[in-house]
């Protein structure tokens, strides 16, 4: 009888204690899950007008202002004159060009 209760007590143990864990890894998810949506994570599109100094390139500004969420240069470039309606990759010293970045700071 008196081992019966002790199983009892012990399986009870078990089951508390894995009711405990299962809660413990489900409320972890959920903070994961949860900081997904953080500053960090979460980046926002602007624009800003630039002027163009001599010696300038397309190329140079997409190194100064491309980020992650580009494949790579070449696309920023192809945003850059599709944005400021460019036909080919010319830009002209003292003009003006609108230009993409992203930032986690919301303006």
């Amino acid at each position: 009888m008196k081992r019966r209760r002790k199983q009892k007590r012990l399986s009870l143990a078990a089951l508390l204690c894995f009711a405990v864990f299962t809660a413990f890894a489900v409320s972890f998810t959920m903070v994961s899950t949860a900081e997904a949506g953080t500053q960090e994570s979460c980046r926002y599109k602007y624009y800003t007008s630039v002027q163009i100094e001599p010696g300038s390139s397309l190329w140079d500004i997409a190194q100064e202002y491309a980020s992650r969420e580009y494949e790579d240069l070449n696309d920023y470039i192809q945003e850059v004159r599709r944005i400021n309606h460019l036909d080919e990759d010319t830009i002209y010293a003292g003009s003006y060009l609108c230009v993409p970045y992203y930032s986690s700071e919301y303006k």
